[in-house]
């Protein structure tokens, strides 16, 4: 695991470089500096620091006197700061029973192996995670976003198995966690990383006829893909019999393909993100 590097990503052939802070109006993180009213700017936090200055200056260039001292609009200025922009990784995983297909679980055990090695090196980067598992008839939340590496791993050994491949759903709830975290925090840089074996034959929509899953699917796929979602789609089916499906997922989400076993390699090791 030494390889994963967290510090970059190529998404649709562009590089992403971790962008540690941010800096806005909001009262949050640490103030570093002082920056002009805007004409007609009402929401901001003054600067009484800057702002007096602002007026000293002004007088001082027009030859007043100190007993005259008055602040006027012009002298306004705002508090700017700067916080530390929080990274979240959302683990969409197919814990269906075609999982388990290719003797003892193989492809869950895959599926989980190549979780944790993620898990670990986000927990070293303080990266909050989360867990959704699909399986049977529909999603669940499984973990909530933690920073806590020991919950994540605990969650990780109790995943659930079985039933059909609800893939749709996993995809909607994943979506749903992201925009949820997004309300409590807009600045937040989500990293969705789904792996499934591509076997999708439960539809989000239940009207719609059998042959129109994976068109459903791709369709999500482009929605979460255009909300500035990142992702990684990690197919888990053996090589000598790959899914389609899967790739044409990580093309209609704008993400990268993987195909589990480049987990040993330092393809899969460096296609992690740090924001």
């Amino acid at each position: 695991m030494e390889d994963l590097n967290l510090d970059s990503l190529e998404i649709n052939g562009k590089f992403r470089g971790r962008a540690k802070t941010i800096r806005s109006q909001s009262v949050n993180g640490r103030y570093i500096k002082a920056a002009p009213v805007e004409e007609a700017e009402r929401s901001y936090d003054l600067a009484a620091d800057a702002t007096i200055r602002s007026a000293l200056l002004r007088q001082a260039a027009g030859g007043g006197e100190l007993k005259d001292f008055s602040i006027s609009a012009a002298d306004l200025h705002k508090k700017i700061y700067q916080r530390q922009i929080r990274s979240l990784i959302i683990f969409v995983v197919d814990s269906s029973e075609s999982m388990g297909e290719d003797g003892a679980q193989a492809r869950i055990k895959a599926a989980k192996g190549t979780i944790l090695g993620i898990l670990t090196k986000a927990y070293q980067k303080r990266f909050r995670v989360g867990l959704v598992s699909f399986y049977d008839e529909s999603a669940e939340i499984v973990l909530q976003p933690t920073s806590s590496l020991p919950l994540a791993q605990k969650c990780l050994r109790s995943l659930p198995v079985g039933g059909a491949t609800p893939f749709a759903h996993g995809l909607m709830k994943g979506w749903q966690l992201i925009k949820t975290e997004r309300r409590k925090d807009r600045d937040i840089r989500p990293l969705m990383v789904v792996l499934s074996d591509g076997e999708a034959n439960v539809a989000y929509d239940e009207n719609l006829p059998q042959s129109k899953i994976v068109d459903e699917l791709l369709s999500i796929g482009a929605l979460i893909g255009s909300d500035e979602i990142s992702s990684l789609v990690i197919e888990t089916r053996p090589l000598r019999d790959p899914s389609q499906s899967m790739r044409a997922l990580a093309e209609a989400m704008g993400g990268n393909y993987y195909h589990s076993n480049a987990f040993k390699n330092a393809d899969l090791l460096k296609a992690v993100a740090a924001f």
